[in-house]
């Protein structure tokens, strides 16, 4: 995805205006208790959640970036997986999928071997922030509007999940290309 503001960037701006957006309604819901600006409060709440928490595990995940095994079972694609990218056309569509830090993944600025490293990294993230998604639906419990939770967790779990699959369906091309270059 070419554009001239990063998805890094995005992500702060959502985090920002989301937080800001839940203290507000949640502000104006006290004053004056009215069902909409309790929602409110509780959708921009939600979105403020997702975005953080994810920054929050790209920065812990990345605190291990070094000690990833990349060569490790859970990391290898099996030939069913590449069958079923293939069907879902990973090739093609992945070209329109944002990308959190573009120089991560650029042949130019790293190794073959850093970017499979950065490519594991990156399927660790999403793959934690696909269950992580899931833990404001006890939020609910508090707020009620168990429809707003269960809704925004399902949607960002599989927003994180075409993420993995890109992830999974690169690393074999990348390690192809190691295998030849040695």
């Amino acid at each position: 995805m070419k554009n001239n503001i990063s998805f890094r960037k995005i992500m702060y701006v959502i985090s920002f205006v989301s937080a800001s957006l839940t203290v507000i309604f949640f502000a104006l819901n006290s004053l004056i208790s009215s069902g909409i600006l309790l929602t409110l409060a509780v959708t921009s709440m939600t979105f403020a959640y997702h975005f953080i928490v994810r920054l929050f595990i790209i920065y812990i995940v990345t605190l291990f970036k070094g000690k990833i095994n990349v060569n490790s079972r859970y990391f290898r694609v099996s030939e069913t997986e590449k069958s079923i990218y293939k069907k879902l056309n990973v090739k093609k569509r992945k070209a329109n999928i944002p990308t959190y830090n573009p120089d991560e993944f650029d042949i130019k600025k790293n190794s073959l071997r850093q970017i499979i490293i950065n490519n594991c990294n990156a399927e660790i993230v999403h793959t934690v922030n696909i269950f992580a998604s899931y833990i404001p639906i006890f939020f609910s419990i508090w707020f009620g509007t168990v429809h707003i939770f269960i809704i925004t967790s399902v949607l960002a779990s599989i927003y994180d999940l075409q993420f993995v699959v890109i992830q999974r369906f690169n690393r074999p091309r990348l390690i192809k290309s190691v295998h030849r270059r040695v």
